[in-house]
């Protein structure tokens, strides 16, 4: 899902995204996550923010391995794996609360997780990002192994209108350039309908502006 219709800039992100136990094949990487871009493609500055399951853990450089990133918490939850995920049918969502967002007085980028202040970036590692993120996304990727399959996205079922059978973001925001919070306004995309799906949700107070997505992958050629 992106939010760059126009020439806006944006100072922060952040989502409630469900938590799901997928089972992956070596060398296989599924996301769900929230993206703050800006920069030509050359040059692109990206935060990313939310949980993977990766077949091999040898994907890419990520959360502390990275550096840069300033660990402030006593408790760093980064790169643990979640005591718990949601059951698909069950009668509780698990989530977690990532909220990524720029300093007023400074172009350091923040990071907290239900609310627990973890850490941040400091301005000196971006070139475009200081100026704010010109592009917003939220939603799942994956990296296919080199057999062509393409892992599960989400809980690894297509998304129903029942959120218990459904891998889903909720309360889906954005922090303007004026660092007022307001809902995001969206444009959805989906990459494979044959094995993965999107589907938009009406915003009601208990779960404001939110969306579901995910499917088994298979070969897809994502």
């Amino acid at each position: 899902m992106d939010t760059y219709p126009d020439a806006s800039i944006y100072q922060g992100a952040q989502a409630d995204i469900s938590i799901h136990n997928l089972t992956l094949q070596n060398n296989q990487l599924s996301r769900s996550q929230i993206w703050l871009e800006n920069g030509p493609p050359g040059e692109l500055n990206s935060i990313q923010v939310g949980w993977a399951a990766d077949g091999y853990k040898t994907t890419g450089c990520y959360n502390t391995n990275c550096p840069g990133f300033i660990i402030v918490t006593r408790n760093p939850s980064i790169g643990n794996i979640f005591k718990l995920s949601s059951v698909y049918g069950g009668d509780k969502t698990v989530i977690f609360t990532p909220h990524v967002y720029q300093d007023v007085f400074t172009p350091c980028w923040a990071l907290k997780v239900d609310d627990e202040m973890i850490g941040y970036w400091p301005g000196e590692l971006f070139t475009h990002l200081k100026n704010g993120a010109s592009r917003v996304r939220f939603g799942g990727n994956t990296y296919i192994s080199p057999d062509g399959i393409s892992p599960p996205m989400g809980n690894g079922h297509f998304p129903l209108k029942d959120y218990q059978r459904s891998s889903s973001f909720l309360h889906v925001k954005l922090t303007n350039h004026r660092y007022q919070t307001i809902e995001a306004k969206t444009i959805l995309r989906n990459a494979d309908s044959r094995c993965f799906r999107l589907m938009d949700r009406r915003y009601t107070k208990e779960n404001g502006k939110s969306f579901s997505y995910g499917g088994a992958g298979g070969r897809c050629g994502i």
